[in-house]
């Protein structure tokens, strides 16, 4: 069964050799797969380490996304893609060995429309704020209740990262949103699940994913995904969980409690009550984060209020600026693949 392998990438120079080596590693002997690499107009000469790989593997191609945006470079690659099977893969990750198969074998035994396994995250660097980061984003203090990076069985899931589809699922559900340039597979596997589809994700699929290594790229990241949360819902209508807005609520008590002791001042001991209970909280998860990371319980605990603070107020500020930055929800259709199964 022909299996298209799509990799989205923008500046991912560093990143993007260690990808293509950990696939390519597992499909010695095989030409019943294409790796279709999607360059978002890159800067940093990520299309030209890419395109060194095309030149001595016939089965790598490289097509370029001049819109940049992940949904864009998914859907773009979809449509040109030959086989029977989609598998998704990023660029900041590596895969076991028996990746691309344990995917395949998982699929087919499960009769589900997608699967995925259980991340393994480690830091972009081996600094102890990088391992800080790491732990945290892979704590349930830290991410909630995220499947995915805090691990489990062989189980029914929303959502699963990257995603191994049956090809008819983009003719049966649609592609990817063009318009989230955040939480297009939540969105996706969503729309597949209220579909009647199936989501699985399996032990036996494993990979490793490299988390931002400085706490200004925690915040950056943790910022705009708290900002497409807001934008999703306003855009599609759902697709998300209440746990994607906690960190909202928690930053939303803290300003309206710290407002309200203005002229109530026992708002004031019920808001040091909340950040006294947080703080337990965040320190005596991050004392049993930190001792399997190897490094200190004080930056696992700053990488935890960064993480939840940047993403709350990521989202609160996309509830403010929604109605001004898409001025128009109503018309949009998601696009649907059209299948030309060539092998």
């Amino acid at each position: 069964m022909f299996l298209s392998i799509i990799i989205p990438m923008r500046n991912e120079q560093a990143f993007v050799a260690r990808c293509l080596d950990s696939v390519l590693g597992q499909l010695d002997g095989r030409d019943d797969v294409e790796i279709i690499c999607v360059d978002g107009a890159s800067s940093d000469g990520t299309a030209d380490v890419v395109q060194a790989y095309v030149a001595r593997d016939s089965r790598v191609r490289l097509i370029h996304n001049p819109d940049r945006i992940v949904p864009k470079a998914m859907n773009l690659a979809i449509r040109q893609a030959r086989g029977r099977i989609i598998l998704r893969l990023d660029c900041h990750a590596e895969y076991a060995p028996d990746y691309v198969n344990r995917c395949v074998e998982v699929l087919e035994r499960t009769g589900a429309d997608n699967v995925g396994g259980y991340v393994t995250t480690l830091p972009g660097n081996d600094s102890k704020v990088g391992r800080a980061i790491a732990a945290a984003t892979s704590s349930r203090f830290g991410v909630g209740g995220s499947a995915f990076r805090t691990g489990g069985g062989e189980q029914e899931v929303d959502t699963v990262p990257f995603g191994c589809f049956r090809r008819d699922v983009f003719d049966r559900f649609g592609l990817y949103d063009e318009r989230l340039v955040r939480n297009q597979d939540i969105e996706l596997n969503s729309r597949i699940r209220a579909g009647g589809g199936r989501i699985v994700i399996s032990p036996d699929i494993k990979l490793t994913y490299y988390n931002r290594s400085t706490f200004r790229g925690l915040r950056q990241q943790a910022f705009h995904n708290g900002l497409w949360n807001p934008y999703t819902i306003y855009l599609v209508g759902g697709g998300l969980k209440p746990r994607h807005f906690i960190p909202l609520a928690f930053v939303l008590s803290l300003i309206c409690l710290s407002l309200a002791g203005i002229f109530w001042r026992p708002a004031w001991i019920l808001l040091g009550c909340e950040l006294l209970a947080y703080t337990i909280a965040a320190v005596w998860f991050a004392a049993r984060a930190a001792r399997q990371a190897q490094t200190s319980i004080g930056l696992v605990a700053l990488a935890f209020i960064q993480l939840h603070l940047a993403y709350g107020i990521g989202s609160l500020w996309g509830v403010l600026s929604a109605p001004f930055v898409f001025r128009r929800r109503e018309g949009y259709q998601v696009p649907k693949a059209i299948s030309e199964w060539r092998a």
